[in-house]
């Protein structure tokens, strides 16, 4: 039935007629012999217009504030109805360009890690000096991921991958500038550390971003698949990193070879935000919760603060984070003192991510068919917690290869496997407030308490005599000079330091994290009210 021959149906009279309903804070449905049905609904989710349009089979419902979904409607059965939103193809490649983005950006942090010795020769600096070229981004994340988090919720998600996109080129084209002949050899740390630092300043805008572009593009049966995917990249370039780093760098000369490469996939990811992505969201919004109204920054700020559950996650989610940055930093120092070589604290570290976005992956698909966030998040980190510790035995006693590789694994995959789910959780637990705030600061909470550990790690290590180490193979390990006496740093006491405080997480996680889903609650009390309204 098209729109010019609705008055002619047969049945057309049955369509005619006035329902009030006033159990959702107000309905008034009217249909006339028109085509137009409107509603005014205040359910939760704020007022709106709701403009039915008849089209025999089908019809569309559009709710002004963003609001859109579909209801057919058989005429040989007018209680037939289903309620949609729509989604548009155009939203992966949306996700894609983000991960893109993240992929590069983490690329650039880490790809000194795997050439450390090198980088010191051709920079001239020291070890220490190296490894700072990885902590800025630590460093810079706590107080710029607060910026982030605000343009994420005001000015969108196009304008922050474009602002992180393209500070990201910048800084590595920076890197790379610092290699020509017309740069001092005294002024070379200096200009890649200015790249560098470009590039950390990147990072927030783009690594906060996933979770709000899962809510704004995506339904909420793929909201947390979206969040893995989007959030897994960043790993994935770390990991892609070392090996292309140890593949490209064969001596201090090839570092600036290196610098020019890791320019190509910046320029790509540049290039799919700018050509690729028009707008922060699409045309019509994904599900209820995309179309309602959030709190501003600062109200949502005061809310988070204010929320127990929230906060308990803020603590412990931040715990595993910075557990995994404590690892991945001291890695090499961990396992070389007890027998292990270079190779193998590599292979260790790719297990570790390969296995993480692996159970990422499986946890988002798996959250998105069930619901089950907290359960999820509570097993995956008791999960990871038990491994961690079993790392940290056999780091701490030689030749138990074999058991470190199965608690890096094990740590990986449920550490991962928690970290998208958690980001959701946090969203769930303090809706209204906007997606790029509440899981922004959950991010800020892993990267500043993964500062404090990596201090207390470097602190409390003391240095033994490398005599005293006779399995060592630690080739690029941090020997520093003690009088006549080389030394090298003992891990044993951070490591307990390290498992303990994830079994204080844990415990605190296990006992007293308690949340309802208020998004999903929501969304179906938005459901429940277009399904009334919309009878006959």
């Amino acid at each position: 039935m098209t729109r010019d021959k609705v008055s002619d149906h047969p049945d057309w009279e049955k369509y005619r007629y006035t329902k009030n309903n006033t159990k959702n804070g107000g309905v008034s449905n009217e249909y006339t012999n028109g085509v137009t049905a409107e509603n005014n609904m205040s359910d939760g989710f704020g007022k709106s217009t709701e403009h039915l349009t008849a089209s025999g089979d089908h019809h569309v419902a559009t709710v002004s504030g963003g609001v859109s979904y579909g209801t057919t409607i058989d005429d040989r059965n007018h209680n037939e109805k289903t309620e949609k939103y729509q989604v548009y193809k155009w939203r992966w490649y949306v996700l894609a360009t983000l991960a893109v983005l993240n992929f590069t950006n983490a690329m650039a942090w880490i790809c000194f890690a795997a050439v450390t010795n090198f980088t010191a020769d051709y920079y001239n600096v020291t070890v220490d000096d190296v490894n700072w070229l990885s902590l800025i981004y630590l460093v810079v994340t706590v107080p710029i991921g607060f910026v982030a988090s605000w343009a994420l919720d005001t000015l969108g998600l196009r304008a922050t991958m474009l602002f992180g996109g393209w500070i990201n080129l910048i800084g590595l084209i920076v890197r790379y500038l610092s290699t020509l002949p017309a740069v001092p050899d005294s002024g070379r740390y200096a200009v890649v550390m200015t790249g560098q630092g470009l590039a950390a300043f990147a990072q927030p805008f783009l690594l906060f971003a996933p979770t709000k572009l899962a809510a704004t593009w995506f339904p909420e049966n793929q909201r947390v698949i979206a969040n893995s995917l989007g959030s897994m990249s960043n790993p994935l370039g770390i990991l892609c990193s070392f090996l292309l780093s140890a593949g490209l760098v064969e001596g201090p000369e090839d570092i600036p070879f290196m610098l020019w490469v890791y320019i190509i996939p910046g320029g790509v990811a540049c290039a799919m935000v700018t050509f690729g992505i028009c707008s922060a969201e699409p045309p019509t919004p994904p599900s209820a919760s995309a179309a309602s109204d959030h709190e501003s920054f600062f109200q949502g700020l005061k809310k988070c603060v204010r929320n127990l559950p929230y906060m308990i996650l803020f603590l412990c989610f931040g715990g595993g984070y910075a557990l995994f940055n404590a690892f991945s930093t001291f890695l090499e120092q961990i396992v070389c003192p007890n027998g292990y070589d270079d190779d193998f604290a590599g292979l260790l570290g790719g297990l570790m991510i390969a296995c993480g976005i692996l159970g990422a992956i499986i946890s988002g698909l798996y959250v998105d068919k069930t619901g089950h966030f907290t359960p999820v998040v509570k097993v995956a980190f008791a999960m990871a917690t038990l491994f961690s510790i079993v790392f940290v035995v056999c780091a701490i006693f030689p030749k138990l290869g074999i058991g470190l590789a199965i608690g890096a694994v094990g740590f990986g995959f449920f550490g991962f496997a928690m970290f998208p789910i958690a980001l959701e959780l946090g969203v769930e637990c303090t809706y209204p407030v906007a997606e790029g705030t509440s899981a922004g600061f959950l991010q800020i909470s892993g990267q500043l308490q993964g500062i404090i550990l990596i201090i207390i790690g470097q602190f409390t290590a003391p240095l033994i005599p490398i005599e005293d180490a006779p399995e060592q193979q630690c080739k690029n390990a941090t020997d520093v000079m003690d009088g006549e006496e080389l030394t090298i740093p003992d891990m044993s006491i951070p490591l307990y330091i390290f498992a303990g405080y994830a079994v204080v997480c844990c415990v605190i996680l296990l006992i007293f994290f308690k949340t309802d889903y208020k998004r999903v609650s929501a969304e179906e009390r938005r459901q429940d009210a277009i399904t009334e309204t919309t009878q006959f």
